[in-house]
């Protein structure tokens, strides 16, 4: 076996290789990319009066959440950051309207909700009459499990600070809307109450809402409404450090993620959707609070928002561009951008000039029969890059199957991620470097370059027609590829520096479209999706393959570089799966849930087969706990052991009673209506589950007519109808049969916390997981029959 030996000539020609000047501005342009998702500096207190400050925003978010305790919708505790909120905005001089209402959402897989909410509603007067008014939206309640300090304080203190700086302004043209709403986190309550029923929303033109899914980052311009492309230039002129994308509006889509801009573009709004969305594990759980918000997340949030609407409160809303923009920044630094319909112009010009190009070369060398056309050569190289795509992606997938083998851990990488990032990018590094040298061999310099353009041109004309907002990706490399290829073309091939600049510069030009999307996918989706990552390393790589092809010499230092490249791989995978999957800084998820049956026994429940338990926990029962589904409507298996019924605990009416008030027939056609008997001290949830087999059609509640589907797989064999809150105690509601079968139902009420006595369970859960969205909850459940 030939050792490796890196001496001095070795590095000599390291530094002569194209290969590694190439990489070596990869390595650059990820350092700058990560450098760029780095948060803004944050403005103090004595920041200009006239200029948002991150300080003064914070000041205020800090006294409406001063305990630091969740506010979930309808809630005691949101009560009071309610009137908190009303109280500040009355400081800087305006009143504020609530509007009070019941809100439900028909059932979807035969899961319905109901919630009440109240919404702080400001107006701001425009001196125009048209109906154009700015909506600028946040929600103030937070999940069970945490205090929102970043989802949404976030966006509640931009709100205010903006507010703030409207008051130093003259009227605006347009009217604005602020509109602190509530129950987004159950299911967008407050902004569908408020686009449904309040007399403002037909007043109004477009939306700008602020949301966060992390403790910090960049505020992320992540989604616009439909012909909101003049808005997305607007945000593009004013934003101190742009990043957004019409392609994160694609993958948006794609996912089973909504926010309250949802419900205002059903509405026919136009709209701009800011997130910051790093640090994801204290999404949700206690450590979303105040003291980890970064204050930079907030300036940048402030700033996208004021600049954006220091515009268009005195613009002529009539008088707007239609049409949506593919559009992205660049390394964050400014931004790009065109209309839909140019894209396919763009991809079809690429597509002329590539064929011209080719009919041209023909032509010039046609006297040369090795350099003649022929279709053998573009064919074995436009596979080539199919199979280094597909050995990129593959190797980021074994990365991940691995890791997750050896650490025996769904996400072994949540608590320190670094070692993922090495051990998939330095995998598909090596093996697309591997693969690409055995393919050069039968290739040649031109027809790799002709198949790099070819790809990017195939790509661009397909985005173009079926997924616009992503053409960018690969109209951007094709015109780089078209213009490396002419320029190419015309050197000699004794100008190696020349042409080797050239493909250089292609390559470049690739990485930096490319690798912000890897970046991206990491940030807001996670190592889960590693196959997703290697695909868009693997879009690099495939640019690299004409300058391998060119410099087809140097084995030595080609080698050197594979095993570092592939040892770097090796320790990073090890380090990733024999690592600690969790900290106290960025822990698991873990709720503990007390639940009494209506048997009158008790038990506690946690987890799942592929959590990670701490020992601790485990060892705080007497008994282990064994994984089974302890509910009878859900087919769910979680760990689970038996404790003694909490009696002391349990004050009269927490264990809910259905009440039957009546009943009706008529004919086949059957009604119940029953009322649903709790206390209401803390309550959290009210459940009901009805069988399917019953026959159920709808449920009248609180003036609102919930329709369900006929279908016998749902849920488990029940509907559910949902209420949360602590107006949900002694809810009456009336269920409607169509041929009604008997059956057994199921009714549940839900307080936050354990009973006092059982709290030492929750202290072995330890400092390593912590609870998240609906949080640890006592539940108790009866069966009815009728």
């Amino acid at each position: 076996m030939e050792s490796v030996h890196f001496s001095s000539s070795s590095f000599m020609r390291f530094k002569a290789n194209p290969l590694f000047i190439t990489l070596a501005l990869f390595i650059f342009i990820a350092a700058f990319i990560q450098s760029q998702f780095s948060t803004i500096t944050p403005l103090p207190i004595t920041a200009p009066e006239s200029v948002f400050s991150s300080e003064r925003a914070f000041n205020m978010l800090e006294r409406l959440t001063k305990e630091q305790v969740p506010h979930p919708v309808d809630s005691a505790a949101n009560r009071i950051v309610e009137q908190r909120i009303v109280g500040l905005l009355k400081n800087i001089g305006y009143h504020a309207e609530i509007q009070q209402t019941q809100i439900c959402r028909d059932s979807k897989r035969g899961f319905a909700r109901c919630a009440q909410v109240r919404n702080i509603i400001v107006k701001i007067q425009g001196t125009s009459s048209n109906n154009n008014g700015i909506l600028l939206a946040a929600h103030y309640d937070s999940v069970p499990a945490g205090p929102g300090g970043s989802d949404a304080g976030a966006a509640v203190g931009t709100l205010l600070e903006t507010a703030r700086l409207l008051t130093l302004e003259k009227q605006p043209l347009n009217t604005i809307v602020l509109l602190f709403n509530e129950g987004e986190e159950f299911g967008l309550f407050g902004a569908q109450a408020f686009m449904e029923q309040h007399p403002l929303a037909k007043e109004l033109t477009l939306a700008l809402n602020v949301e966060a899914r992390g403790s910090t980052g960049k505020s992320v311009m992540f989604e616009t409404g439909e012909n909101s492309g003049w808005l997305v230039k607007h945000y593009a002129d004013t934003t101190p450090a742009p990043i957004s994308s019409s392609l994160f509006y694609e993958v948006y889509k794609a996912l089973p993620n909504d926010t309250d801009l949802t419900v205002f573009k059903e509405h026919g709004l136009q709209g701009l959707n800011f997130a910051h969305a790093e640090r994801l594990a204290h999404y949700h759980t206690p450590l979303d609070n105040i003291s980890n918000l970064d204050k930079g997340s907030l300036q940048h949030h402030g700033d996208n928002v004021w600049g954006v609407l220091k515009i268009i409160k005195d613009q002529d809303l009539n008088n707007t561009a239609q049409g949506n923009l593919v559009f992205s920044d660049i390394l964050g630094l400014f931004v790009i951008s065109w209309q839909e319909t140019t894209s396919l112009w763009l991809s079809s010009i690429c597509l002329v000039l590539f064929i011209t190009t080719l009919v041209i070369t023909r032509k010039k060398h046609q006297h040369n029969i090795e350099q003649t056309f022929s279709i053998q050569q573009p064919i074995k190289s436009f596979f080539s890059l199919l199979i280094i795509l597909t050995i990129s992606t593959l190797a980021a997938y074994i990365i991940l199957i691995s890791v997750r083998f050896i650490s025996g851990y769904h996400a072994p990488w949540h608590a320190n991620s670094l070692p993922m990032q090495f051990a998939v990018w330095f995998s598909v590094l090596t093996l697309s470097l591997l693969t690409g040298k055995i393919l050069v061999k039968n290739l040649t310099v031109k027809s790799t370059i002709n198949a790099v353009s070819f790809l990017w041109i195939i790509l661009s004309l397909a985005t173009s027609i079926w997924l616009t907002g992503i053409s960018f990706l690969f109209i951007i490399p094709a015109f780089a590829s078209l213009m490396g290829q002419i320029v190419f073309s015309q050197l000699s091939d004794k100008s190696h520096n020349a042409r080797s600049s050239v493909l250089i510069m292609t390559a470049v030009i690739s990485a930096i479209i490319f690798m912000p999307i890897a970046y991206i996918i990491i940030i807001m989706l996670g190592y889960g999706l590693s196959v997703a990552i290697g695909f868009v390393l693997g879009l690099i790589a495939v640019s690299t393959l004409p300058i391998l092809v060119l410099n087809q010499y140097d084995k030595k230092s080609f080698n050197q570089l594979i095993i570092f490249s592939a040892l770097i791989t090796v320790l990073s995978l090890s380090w990733t799966a024999l690592q600690s999957p969790h900290s106290s800084w960025l822990p698991q998820r873990l709720n503990i849930n007390y639940v009494e049956n209506d048997q009158g026994k008790a038990f506690i429940s946690y987890g799942y087969q592929r959590a990670l338990i701490p020992d601790s926990l485990t060892s705080s029962f007497e008994k282990a706990p064994q994984l089974s589904q302890l509910l009878p409507w859900s087919n769910k298996r979680s760990y689970v052991a038996e404790v003694d019924a909490q009696i002391g605990n349990i004050t009269k009416n927490q264990k809910p009673v259905l009440n039957i008030i009546e009943t009706k027939r008529n004919g086949d056609n059957y009604s119940v209506t029953a009322k649903i008997i709790t206390d209401s001290k803390d309550l959290s949830d009210i459940k009901l589950y009805i069988p399917v087999v019953s026959g159920l059609t709808n449920i009248e509640a609180r003036k609102q007519n919930i329709s369900y589907l006929d279908e016998k797989s749902i849920r488990n064999g029940f509907y559910e109808y949902h209420c949360r809150g602590v107006s949900c105690a002694n809810i009456e509601l009336t269920m409607h049969f169509s041929n009604y079968k008997a059956g057994k139902f199921y009714v549940s009420s839900a307080y936050p916390g354990l009973p006092s006595s059982l709290v030492h369970h929750i202290n072995a859960r330890g400092n390593t997981s912590v609870p998240a969205h609906i949080g640890d909850q006592s539940i108790r459940y009866n069966s009815f029959e009728f």
